[in-house]
Order: structure tokens, then C-alpha cells, then sequence
């Protein structure tokens, strides 16, 4: 009797993979999926094709589109210096992590010294610490400092953030390489660093171009450090110039939106011409 009870739960089972693997069932799933991801963008861009009052009518679909909102965020609350200042802040910060990054996930990959893992482990551990924890001690040391509303006190900070993300991809995709490959490059009479730039730099690029672009994209979102040392247009990124349009008393919803649109256009065009850096950057990263 148990067997055949046995039986029958393995032939429901069964009947319910081969459900669940019907194409119907997985376009569903993957239409959900993308609906959910999708409906927030559109109703942003549609917000922002409405004035500031029209958004309380409450209808889904603009009645008289217009850009007023766009002038408003762009040029009346200078939002434009934002986009600029955001464009200026991630690609300094970029190339500073990537400066150091780069060469720190190979010393780690390559060679031993006294406490070497644990100072890896000490690296990666910064980033397990909630960053909510230091913005008192960080504000403390950009006031110290004179870096208060200052494009380099943000640099800083993005540094501080995405510096251990590059240098655990960076160390992981040099791992993949053979020793080999620089014992070989020393041979024919390359110095080590002639070696490591000439030899290994080429092969990891992929790994390069994933940690230059996570970089950028982290920091071009990064609010809460860049939002504790800026109150002027002068150094203010856009997640912070975006954040006030939220009033004391109202919410200018279709300037804010169409502020989003903007910030939203150039990551959305990164991801899309690099998505395949940002996956091998990713999976690399997992790897090791």
C-alpha cells in the first residue's frame, strides 16, 4: 500500500515539473517579471510628462503632455549642475578605486606575506560594516578637514565603499591566471612590472572593465555619504538633488520624476552597452 502511495506522490510530482516547464508557465513568469521591473519606469516617465498639479488628478496617462517639469527640475532648480557634478565625482572615483584596485587583487593573488589573508578578510569586512554606522565619524573628518561641501570629500567616500568590491573581483580574476604565464614573461626578460602590465593586464581586461563599470554605477547612486556632506548645488550629486524635491509640506512629483528620468538615462545606457562586463565581473567576482 505504501508503494503504491510512493507511486502515486511521484507521478503528481511529476505531472507538476512537467506544469511547471510548460512554455506557457515560463512566459508567464518571465512577463510578470519583467512587468514588475518595468511598470515603475513607466509611471516615472509618465509623471514626468505631467505638470506638478496635474499629478493629483490621478490619472495613469498624461492628458497634455508637456516638458514643463523637465525645465523646472533641469534649469530652475539647477538640476543640471547635479548631472555634472555626478559625471565629475563617479569618474574621479572610478579611476581612484581602479588605480588601487587593480594592483592590490594582484599583490593578493601572487604574493604571500605575514597575515595576508587576514588582511584580505580586513578589506572585505569594511563593506560588511553598515555604512549608516560611520556617517558621524565621516562627517566629523570632512569637517576636520575642510571637505564639507566638496566634490573630493565624496570621491573619498566612494573610494572607502567600492575600493574592497574591486579588489575581490580583481584578486579573484588574476587567480584564474597560471603562474605560468609570469614566469614565462620573466624568461624572455621582462621585469615584473614590465610583466604584470604587458602580459597579465590584457588577459584580465574583461575583469577591468566589469570593475570600472560597477564602479561608476555604485557611484553614481551612492546617497547617503554624499548626501551628509553636501547642502549646496556646488558639489550636490543627483540621488541628493533629487531628494529635494520632497518639501516639508508637498511633493513635487513630476519635476522629481523627471529629474529621475534623467539621472536614469545614462546608467540605463552603460548597462546596456556593457552588460556583458558587468556579468562576467559579477561571475568572476563569485569565483575563487
Amino acid at each position: 500500500m505504501s508503494g503504491r502511495t510512493g507511486l502515486d506522490r511521484y507521478r503528481r510530482e511529476q505531472r507538476l515539473g512537467d506544469a511547471l516547464e510548460s512554455p506557457y508557465v515560463v512566459h508567464l513568469v518571465l512577463f510578470l517579471a519583467v512587468l514588475f521591473i518595468v511598470a515603475p519606469l513607466v509611471w516615472e516617465l509618465l509623471t514626468s510628462l505631467k505638470t506638478n498639479d496635474a499629478v493629483y488628478n490621478f490619472n495613469y496617462f498624461p492628458r497634455n503632455p508637456t516638458l514643463e517639469s523637465y525645465y523646472i527640475a533641469l534649469f530652475e532648480r539647477g538640476y543640471w549642475r547635479a548631472v555634472v557634478n555626478s559625471i565629475i565625482i563617479s569618474s574621479a572615483s572610478t579611476v581612484v578605486v581602479m588605480l588601487l584596485g587593480v594592483p592590490a587583487g594582484y599583490a593578493f593573488s601572487r604574493y604571500r606575506f605575514p597575515f595576508d589573508n587576514l588582511v584580505f578578510v580586513f578589506i572585505l569586512f569594511t563593506r560588511l560594516f553598515p555604512p549608516i554606522g560611520l556617517v558621524v565619524p565621516y562627517y566629523r573628518i570632512m569637517t576636520e578637514f575642510g571637505l564639507l561641501n566638496t566634490k573630493l570629500g565624496i570621491v573619498i567616500a566612494n573610494v572607502y565603499l567600492w575600493l574592497p568590491l574591486v579588489v575581490y573581483i580583481m584578486r579573484n580574476f588574476f587567480i584564474t591566471i597560471p603562474h605560468d604565464l609570469d614566469e614565462a614573461a620573466l624568461v624572455d626578460g621582462c621585469t615584473k612590472i614590465q610583466a604584470f602590465r604587458h602580459v597579465i593586464l590584457p588577459v584580465v581586461m574583461p575583469g577591468i572593465a566589469a570593475g570600472t563599470i560597477l564602479t561608476f554605477l555604485y557611484s553614481w547612486r551612492e546617497f547617503l555619504f554624499a548626501f551628509t556632506v553636501s547642502t549646496d548645488l556646488n558639489s550636490m550629486t543627483i540621488p541628493v538633488s533629487t531628494f529635494l524635491f520632497v518639501g516639508d509640506t508637498s511633493v513635487q512629483w513630476a519635476s522629481m520624476a523627471a529629474a529621475a528620468v534623467v539621472a536614469t538615462i545614462p546608467s540605463a545606457l552603460v548597462v546596456f552597452f556593457f552588460q556583458r562586463y558587468i556579468v562576467v565581473g559579477l561571475t568572476g567576482g563569485l569565483k575563487g
